[in-house]
């Protein structure tokens, strides 16, 4: 009897542990927030992660609008190119989708 409750406790905890991780949608995606530097010379979106790095996307115009200051789930690859903003890593974005927190 003792067993059955320890297992059943067990699995509820391993449940418990799996329904925390991120479920945003995009696969080994990192926390960035939008930042607009639009008003500045060639200058669109770039993405601020957390570590301070930023990236230029090549393709950002394939995704919905996002706005300064929005905070998202990316996931990139880093790509060649030349930097229109000269701030940042050159990058195609995988996956992009808002997050709350």
């Amino acid at each position: 009897m003792k067993s059955k409750l320890l297992l059943g406790l067990l699995a509820l905890i391993a449940i418990s542990f799996a329904a925390c991780k991120k479920n945003n949608g995009c696969s080994r995606s990192e926390k960035a927030w939008v930042m607009d530097l639009s008003d500045s010379d060639s200058c669109g979106l770039v993405f601020r992660l957390e570590d301070n790095t930023l990236l230029e996307a090549t393709n950002v115009n394939e995704f919905q609008n996002f706005e300064n200051g929005d905070l998202v789930w990316i996931s990139y690859k880093e790509t060649a190119g030349a930097s229109l903003c000269k701030l940042g890593t050159i990058v195609k974005i995988r996956c992009l989708t808002e997050r709350e927190f």
